[in-house]
């Protein structure tokens, strides 16, 4: 199987670089190192020195490749675009120069789909207009990275406004974008991984690896969780540890041919838990499914 495994900074709680309790960038790249894994996505933008050459040196002086990054944001708020733009700017321009390849669009969280997140009964969608003005930015910020050289990617995220199927769906008919599919974010917001990989294999750009517990997940139902407040509970967890099937997963990807990144991530709460220990549990699970395909 040709896939190349990687991880990120977002496995160190890395959602926002300006986090107060964020670990520093030294330490998680070290960890990463000492993971032993050949590839990073690079996290948010402003988290790692921006210099070119400065990221260059510290990827190459740990062996390891970039496979790219993301953007967190206000997608769903075209008030937001002249931010959004220069956020766009900034992270693309430091995946090209880092030799990565993907960036990741995640619409975040708002106070209305917060609180619904992983419940697609409750979870209010956007109107005509409103959705029209989210595909509208989402396309001008695919712009930005494609003039870089870099492949825009939209991520359906719990709790954003492109979580739930028929909103992927929706993206999909109305956009030409390809997707980032996360199994532990499709798993939380009631997809099965696997059958939405095989069904989007035509526009699948990217792999995110999670895995979410039953038991917090069923807390969502019964006590509805916002997703912080899941995060806080330990919803995401390694590899295996849950109810992701990551055999299945692998035998999609190895049946339609998926030949890119697939980065292993564990949201958390940042300085919680042991980070390391998680990641090299998710990819002894992942090598060891591997081997029996």
């Amino acid at each position: 199987m040709a896939i190349k495994l990687a991880t990120g900074p977002v496995t160190w709680g890395v959602d926002f670089a300006d986090t107060p309790t964020n670990p520093p960038w030294q330490q998680v790249l070290d960890d990463i190192t000492a993971s032993g894994l050949p590839a990073m996505e690079l996290g948010p933008v402003g988290y790692l020195p921006e210099d070119a050459d400065t990221v260059r040196t510290l990827l190459a002086d740990r062996n390891l490749q970039s496979a790219g990054s993301f953007i967190f944001d206000d997608i769903h708020d075209a008030s937001a675009r002249e931010r959004l733009l220069d956020v766009a700017e900034r992270v693309s321009r430091l995946i090209a120069a880092s030799g990565g390849t993907i960036l990741s669009l995640i619409d975040k969280p708002d106070d209305v789909r917060v609180a619904t997140a992983g419940r697609p009964d409750a979870a209010p969608r956007l109107d005509s207009t409103r959705w029209a003005a989210m595909v509208e930015q989402l396309n001008a910020l695919a712009a930005v990275a494609r003039r870089h050289g870099v492949q825009p990617v939209v991520h359906p995220h719990v709790g954003g406004y492109i979580e739930f199927e028929d909103e992927i769906e929706r993206l999909v008919a109305d956009t030409d974008l390809d997707l980032t599919l996360d199994t532990g974010h499709l798993a939380y917001a009631r997809m099965d991984p696997a059958a939405m990989i095989e069904r989007y294999a035509d526009r699948l750009g990217h792999v995110h690896f999670k895995d979410i517990r039953r038991d917090v997940l069923a807390r969502v139902d019964d006590e509805h969780l916002n997703f912080w407040e899941a995060i806080a509970a330990g919803i995401f967890c390694p590899i295996g540890d849950g109810l992701v099937d990551i055999g299945a997963v692998l035998s999609v990807l190895d049946r339609i041919g998926y030949d890119g990144f697939a980065t292993i991530e564990q949201d958390r709460v940042p300085g919680s838990g042991a980070p390391l220990d998680d990641l090299l549990k998710s990819v002894a699970v992942i090598e060891h499914a591997r081997a029996n395909i």
